[in-house]
This record gives structure tokens, C-alpha cells and sequence, in this order.
């Protein structure tokens, strides 16, 4: 009995068995995979979405306290009045964003861009950076910034979000629809510009805006949206490069005047974005430029964009935030982007 005990042997696993089991536990992951990268990428979108709803907590508060909304930049002007250093909408809201001490770093004596003023820019907030975004940008070091200023050292502390400025003649004429015939504005945001006529979103350049002058309502009228990525250029989710030195556009820093957008559209390849003129505020409004009727995720040369599949966050006026289908119609998202044109907009 112990010999035949001692005699035998144990059994192990076949080539064949091994096998198996190897391609049973590849099928499991290739079946979990999906699910967890959904899962991270929801937890992203949610976090993307709370982002957005803390700026519209710190827009209202600011209005609290301001009886109006900021103007979505405040552009350099001098003599005869008095001399306003360019400024954006969120250096001014760093109070409500829990961001005191950074707004009194800020030298509002100073334009956004000065050298000076640089300590504060610099700073990286985590709020203002979309977790979908690409995390790593890549800036050439010979980059100047749209206000002449070479790229700092420090670098600037990004921005994936702005406040919807306007709607151009573009988006419309480019999508076959008429511009509207209430609201338009001239656009006063510099003298250079003052012959521009477009039609005012939530947040409007060089002047605030009270509650009462959104007549469209505060929950049909988008006051800021995502525009991911900068200051890398994107287009149709590719980063743009020449020679491949990363191509590099303005509005990346959260301190940064070119942070808010005007809609125009682009081409689906996001190669152009559409161009228009009015010669005066009641029209005739004539295509200059590319046809662009493509509402987001075209580009993020200054329109709405994100890294989310199928659509982006918007911010509305009454402070709800929103994920909208980059399929919504031109007609839907002209209303939502203007304040004052009396769109009857639906469900969107």
C-alpha cells in the first residue's frame, strides 16, 4: 500500500489546458477593458461638469455682490478717460472662486500679459483644466503671445473653459440661416474692431451685463463653454504641427483676455473658421471667407471644443450646466449663444 502510495505521481497542467485558461482570462479583459475606460471617462465628464458649475456659482456671486455679470474682457484704453489695463473675466471672479490670495497677488495696474504680473499667472488651477484634456502641451519656446510678450519661463496657468461672447454673421449664413433681425451689437471690445457687428452672448466684451438684459432667459442662453486643449492647436482631435513644432494659438492661460469666444463655425476638418462682414448693424452681412457650418469639436482655434465623445459641456445663465450633441442643429445653438435676438428655442 505505501509503495503504490510513494509510486505516484503528480498530475500537472497540459500545454493545451495552459493555453485555455491564457485565452480565457484575454477574453475577460478585453471584455472588462471597455467598461473600466468607460468608467474613467465618466468620472472625467463628471468632474468636467463640476468644473463648469463652480464657475457659475462664482459668476453669481460675483453679480451678488455686483448687481451684473463681468464683462467677459475689459480691453486696454487710455486717455481721454481712464487708463483700463486688459483684464479677464476670471482674474476678476478669483475672489469667488476661493482664490483670494491670488487675486490680490494680481497687479490690476498691469495688463494680464506684463512680465510683472507673471507670479500670479503662473499659477496652475486644477478647476479650470478639463480632465478629458491632454495633460502634457507642449509650448516651442520661441511662442509669443498675442499681446506681444514672449512665452514665460514659468509658463501660464492653463484654461480648458470661456465665457460665449457672441454669435458673427458666419455661423448663420454659413449654415443657411438669416441673421437676426433684434440684438445686434457693435462690437466695442477695441477701437480696431468698433466697425464689427455681431450678436451678444451671455458674457459680452468691454461692458457687464445685468441679469435683465438676457430677455431670451437665463436657462436658453449659454454664458461659457469648453474649449479644450490650448494652447495646442486641435483639429478633429488631431494636434496641429509644422515640421512638427506643435502649432500654437492664443487664449491658453486663464488670465489670458482671449479666453472668451465668439461662435463662427468651422469646416469639418477644422482647417477654417468662418469669416463674415457686416457694413452696418442692420446688415447687408456677406461671407468673406470659408463656408463653416460646424458647430464644435472642429477646432479649438477659439470655438467650442472638448474631448468628450459626441458633444461638449455648456455653462447657461441661470448656472446649469448642460451636455450638448455636437449634432445640434445650427439653428438651436445660434438661440442658445445669443442673449437678446428672441429665438424660441426647445428641447436640446
Amino acid at each position: 500500500m505505501l509503495a503504490r502510495i510513494g509510486n505516484r505521481k503528480t498530475r500537472g497542467f497540459t500545454l493545451i489546458e495552459l493555453l485555455v485558461v491564457i485565452a480565457i482570462i484575454a477574453v475577460l479583459i478585453a471584455l472588462l477593458l471597455p467598461a473600466v475606460q468607460q468608467a474613467r471617462e465618466a468620472a472625467r465628464r463628471t468632474q468636467c461638469k463640476n468644473n463648469l458649475k463652480q464657475m457659475g456659482l462664482a459668476l453669481f456671486n460675483y453679480e451678488s455682490s455686483h448687481s451684473v455679470f463681468p464683462p467677459a474682457r475689459i480691453d486696454l484704453a487710455g486717455p481721454p478717460g481712464p487708463t483700463i489695463y486688459q483684464t479677464s473675466w476670471t482674474t476678476l471672479c478669483l475672489p469667488y472662486f476661493d482664490q483670494t490670495p491670488l487675486y490680490n497677488l494680481y497687479n490690476f495696474n498691469l495688463t494680464w500679459s506684463d512680465p510683472g504680473n507673471i507670479p500670479a499667472t503662473s499659477t496652475k488651477l486644477s478647476m479650470f483644466l478639463c480632465p478629458s484634456a491632454p495633460s502634457s502641451r507642449s509650448i516651442p519656446v520661441s511662442s509669443i503671445l498675442n499681446a506681444g510678450q514672449p512665452w514665460p519661463t514659468a509658463g501660464y496657468g492653463l484654461c480648458d473653459y470661456g465665457s460665449m461672447n457672441a454669435v458673427r454673421p458666419a455661423f448663420f449664413l454659413s449654415n443657411g440661416l438669416p441673421t437676426p433681425s433684434v440684438g445686434m451689437a457693435t462690437n466695442t471690445s477695441s477701437p480696431a474692431s468698433a466697425s464689427k457687428y455681431e450678436w451678444d452672448g451671455g458674457l459680452k466684451k468691454g461692458a457687464a451685463t445685468r441679469i435683465a438684459e438676457i430677455t431670451d432667459g437665463t436657462s436658453n442662453t449659454i454664458m461659457a463653454v469648453e474649449d479644450a486643449g490650448r494652447p495646442q492647436l486641435y483639429r478633429a482631435g488631431i494636434a496641429a504641427s509644422v515640421s512638427g513644432v506643435p502649432t500654437v494659438k492664443d487664449g491658453w492661460g486663464w488670465a489670458d483676455i482671449q479666453g472668451g469666444y465668439s461662435l463662427d463655425g468651422s469646416t469639418t476638418d477644422g482647417s477654417l473658421t468662418g469669416k463674415a462682414s457686416c457694413t452696418v448693424p442692420s446688415g447687408p452681412c456677406n461671407m468673406t471667407s470659408a463656408i463653416a457650418p460646424y458647430p464644435m469639436n472642429r477646432t479649438n482655434d477659439s470655438e467650442m471644443y472638448g474631448f468628450h465623445v459626441g458633444g461638449t459641456h455648456i455653462l447657461m445663465c441661470d448656472g446649469a450646466v448642460k451636455f450638448i450633441s455636437e449634432n445640434i442643429s445650427a439653428a438651436t445653438l445660434g438661440g442658445l449663444a445669443t442673449r437678446n435676438t428672441g429665438e424660441v428655442v426647445g428641447e436640446f
